[in-house]
């Protein structure tokens, strides 16, 4: 009952011998993959079929010169791809900062310097604001008195007015970016925590 194994495993240990044979003869390599059956093969060529499920290339004395690892699946490289993405993140992370107290004070500096450009358009607004009432009062009391306004202070109300808004879609996008600036230190502050528990 047990002559087919013993056939089986001497018939393979034949393939290998004369494999190794052939491959010292003519100076070549021989490839190491396994078949559907699960049966590990060894030969001087692998079926295009079996490529992708990985190889190794031993040299004539059957010694193991390179190992090819099967080929990943989309799955497989998408996930590969991100935690090389993760770990080079990491150290990034860790060569920028020394400490949580670094990540702090670089979220100081950095809002600090948000904060004053929102601050000067505040003032920059209130001050076009107050010019633009200014005009228009101007224009009121012309009116009230039976004239025409002038197209030049009409004008001038109309670019005052475009200055505000750009100015407030500034200091909307300023304000955006705060918040993302707050929420990167977040990030940043946590995953350092996280890495340094774990060293």
């Amino acid at each position: 009952m047990r002559i087919a194994p013993i056939a089986r495993l001497l018939f393979t240990v034949t393939l290998l011998l004369s494999a190794l044979a052939n491959a010292a003869g003519s100076g070549q390599v021989l490839y190491r993959y396994t078949d559907e059956q699960g049966i590990t093969v060894l030969n001087e060529a692998i079926p295009p079929g079996y490529v992708a499920r990985g190889y190794e290339i031993l040299n004539f004395s059957g010694r193991v010169i390179e190992v090819v690892p099967p080929q990943l699946s989309p799955e497989e490289y998408e996930a590969q791809r991100q935690q090389q993405a993760r770990e080079e993140a990491d150290r990034k992370l860790l060569k920028r900062y020394n400490s949580l107290a670094d990540i702090e004070s670089a979220r100081k500096r950095k809002l600090a310097i948000v904060e004053q450009d929102m601050a000067i358009m505040h003032s920059n607004i209130t001050s076009l604001s107050r010019q633009i009432a200014q005009e228009e009062a101007q224009a009121a009391r012309t009116q009230r008195g039976g004239r025409e306004v002038a197209p030049e202070l009409l004008q001038r109300i109309a670019d005052l007015q475009k200055e505000v808004s750009v100015l407030r879609e500034r200091l909307q996008r300023r304000a955006e970016e705060e918040s993302s600036i707050a929420a990167e230190f977040d990030k940043a502050a946590a995953r350092y925590a996280e890495i340094t528990s774990r060293s």
